[in-house]
Order: C-alpha cells, then structure tokens, then sequence
C-alpha cells in the first residue's frame, strides 16, 4: 500500500489570519484642504513587514497618490 502524502503546514491558522483585527488604532489626523486639483505622492521604496505566515520580513514599496478633496491626511498618521 502506497504511503500518503500529507501536505506540509506552517501551522498558520485562521484564528492567527484574525490576530489583531479588534485592535484599536489610533484616528487619522485631518485638516481641511485649502486648495483644489492638485495631487500628493506619498513614496516609500524600502517599505517592510513580517510575513504574519511565515515570521520572515518581506520587502516592498509603497506607493500612495491621492487628490485630496475636503481634507487632507496627517503623513506621521500613516506610520503609526
């Protein structure tokens, strides 16, 4: 009788998928736009993480753009 394959886990669960999800974040800081039709780009080439799956750091860039229309948002609100 031929041996099963069991397929490899890195014991990642759904209940790990959910972790931190209630957390509270801290609000966005906002003010009001003064200008009209103009665009911010927000860049980020050496943006990090950790892989919640795996545990291992994962490497990219951010790229934000966007045309504000009554409020603009705090850039140090994105890091945190």
């Amino acid at each position: 009788m031929p041996k099963k394959n069991k397929a490899k886990t890195t014991g990642y669960t759904d209940d790990h998928a959910k972790a931190g999800l209630d957390t509270k974040f801290p609000p966005i800081e906002t003010w009001r736009n003064q200008f009209r039709a103009y665009e911010i780009l927000v860049d980020d080439p050496e943006f990090t993480s950790v892989c919640p799956k795996t545990g291992l750091p994962d490497f990219g860039r951010l790229t934000i753009r966007y045309m504000p229309r009554q409020t603009c948002l705090e850039l140090k609100s994105l890091k945190e």
